[in-house]
């Protein structure tokens, strides 16, 4: 098998990149949802100033909408996030122990030469054990596991 980005294995990089992306994506998105709560909590309070004034309160409301939509947009982009991690840490975990650390080699582009010297390969049985992980992966996202 090619273990080229192209051809039979690209749909397995793509998956690993989508993986890389949400996990580094993951805090990023934690820090904008505290932000945008922290906003959201001035806009929960009730102004006494403007009762009987005859104020219209319409640009509050349109400021609270505002933040809340920002809150539930965040939270929506933490899920596809979180659901594409979950689906990798099922698949590494339904893996045998040294082809998880082959497949966390992956995707944290772990130096193979040390993994090599961890798991006591030589360089042509590490390729197969990755050649192993990859079709593996393409049997797991063919029943139905796909990422999108």
């Amino acid at each position: 098998m090619n273990q080229s980005r192209t051809g039979l294995n690209d749909s397995f990089y793509k998956w690993i990149d989508q993986v890389r992306r949400s996990k580094r994506k993951l805090s990023e998105l934690q820090e904008k949802l505290e932000y945008y709560k922290v906003k959201l909590i001035g806009y929960h309070g009730i102004s006494y100033d403007q009762i009987g004034s005859g104020i219209s309160n319409k640009n509050r409301d349109e400021n609270l909408l505002y933040w809340i939509d920002k809150v539930n947009q965040v939270e929506d982009e933490i899920e596809i996030n979180n659901e594409v991690l979950r689906k990798y840490e099922d698949f590494k975990n339904a893996l045998k122990d040294e082809l998880k650390i082959i497949l966390t080699s992956i995707v944290e582009r772990g130096d193979a030469q040390v993994i090599l010297k961890e798991l006591g390969l030589k360089r042509s049985s590490y390729n197969q054990k990755k050649e192993e992980v990859i079709r593996l992966w393409l049997v797991y996202d063919n029943k139905g596991f796909s990422q999108n």
